[in-house]
């Protein structure tokens, strides 16, 4: 059984391992985020990423790894969705990204 929050490793990343090796690492807050990130090739332990032979496909060492969480841009698509469904707010795909953080603020307030 997994204790939330957790990390999730993926091979290669920007960070180094002292005998060689390199990783990146994600948060899983709870179970939901657990396997959105285990579907999309992280794994519960570095020694997992490394043995895996989907691993050695993702990137080439050299290659900035696109899942870093950047703390700069505003939330995903993606992102407001799952909150929006988290929170039971209406939307389909007409509804603007705009709109829908909107939404999901009025819905975190109340």
């Amino acid at each position: 059984m997994t204790d939330f929050p957790t990390i999730l490793y993926r091979t290669p990343g920007p960070f180094k391992k002292p005998r060689g090796g390199t990783y990146a690492t994600r948060p899983a807050a709870d179970k939901e985020a657990f396997d959105a990130l285990i579907a999309k090739g992280w794994f519960a332990s570095y020694e997992e990423a490394k043995d895996s032979k989907a691993a050695k496909k993702v990137a080439a060492p050299a290659e900035p790894v696109e899942d870093e969480i950047d703390e700069v841009s505003g939330p995903t698509r993606e992102e407001l969705e799952a909150k929006a469904k988290e929170l039971n707010v209406s939307y389909d795909g007409r509804t603007s990204d705009k709109k829908l953080a909107e939404r999901i603020a009025k819905a975190l307030e109340e």
